[in-house]
């Protein structure tokens, strides 16, 4: 259209009047998309409000990476706006990143060395007051083929084979001779990989964080509110693997704003913002 109209434009040279219009015609359709501004979210992990890592303190880090999806953010005037994640061929697609704070040290040994604190993209929200996304992949995304999957998901170490699924997160901490992880994942889930129907416990975390500024704040994931009552001192390690059986999950998974074992859901506590 702008071509068309561009050559009109050229044709009509001695003709002002028209001219004009064709201008404002021209640049109409520029004006109708509002424009969009770069956005940065910063992630920490921490530890009774303070930052907790591998193979520092006397409660260390051992694991934590999550897939973070259906990022959106609110204006000052209460309007939600989606964000449009940067494709980097890396951490983020799109409508899918992955967040990495643990380094492979200490006791992250099971983890690797590349680290991923951020999410990048852009958003046509202006004043931003709250933050929404969700915990988890999309049901499309998290049942497809992982071997033919587009960075991020096409990272090993966060795929379920036997659940035909992504974790969506890990996480875990450890201390001098006792520890606890969790892997959270859709579970019950009906079919095969590609062939996936539905899924009984989808266990997505809706996560939705008011008075929040991506200029000023960090958006912190309080493993001491995920573990508040994991025993650490016991020297009996413990984990969930989101298994409808097992108790060890009660509590983290309230924590996260799941239901469970008939427990009904709640509002996650997990997530919150650090200034």
């Amino acid at each position: 259209m702008i071509r068309s109209l561009t050559k009109l434009l050229m044709r009509s040279a001695k003709r002002p009047a028209r001219n004009c219009l064709l201008v404002a015609l021209l640049f109409a359709g520029s004006a109708c998309s509002p424009s969009r501004t770069d956005i940065q979210l910063d992630f920490v992990a921490t530890w009774n409000g303070e930052t907790i890592r591998c193979g520092k303190g006397a409660v260390q880090l051992s694991d934590l990476r999550f897939y973070v999806s259906d990022l959106a953010v609110t204006d000052a005037k209460g309007v939600e706006h989606a964000v449009l994640m940067t494709s980097d061929g890396r951490w983020q697609q799109d409508n899918v990143a992955l967040i990495d704070l643990e380094n492979a040290a200490g006791a992250c040994a099971n983890g690797d060395s590349e680290m991923r604190s951020v999410i990048t993209g852009t958003t046509t929200a202006a004043g931003i007051s709250a933050v929404q996304f969700v915990v988890g992949v999309p049901f499309s995304q998290n049942h497809a083929n992982p071997l033919l999957a587009d960075a991020p998901l096409n990272d090993s170490a966060m795929h379920w084979h036997w659940r035909s699924g992504y974790k969506f997160l890990r996480a875990g901490v450890a201390t001098g001779d006792d520890s606890f992880w969790l892997h959270l994942g859709s579970t019950g889930c009906e079919g095969t990989v590609q062939n996936i129907t539905s899924c009984a416990s989808p266990n997505r975390v809706a996560v939705d964080l008011s008075g929040f500024s991506p200029e000023n704040d960090r958006i912190a994931i309080d493993l001491s509110a995920l573990f508040a009552n994991v025993d650490l001192q016991d020297g009996s390690p413990g984990d969930c693997s989101s298994g409808p059986s097992e108790e060890n999950c009660t509590m983290p998974f309230s924590a996260l704003g799941l239901s469970f074992a008939g427990n009904p859901a709640s509002r996650q506590t997990v997530f919150r913002i650090q200034q």
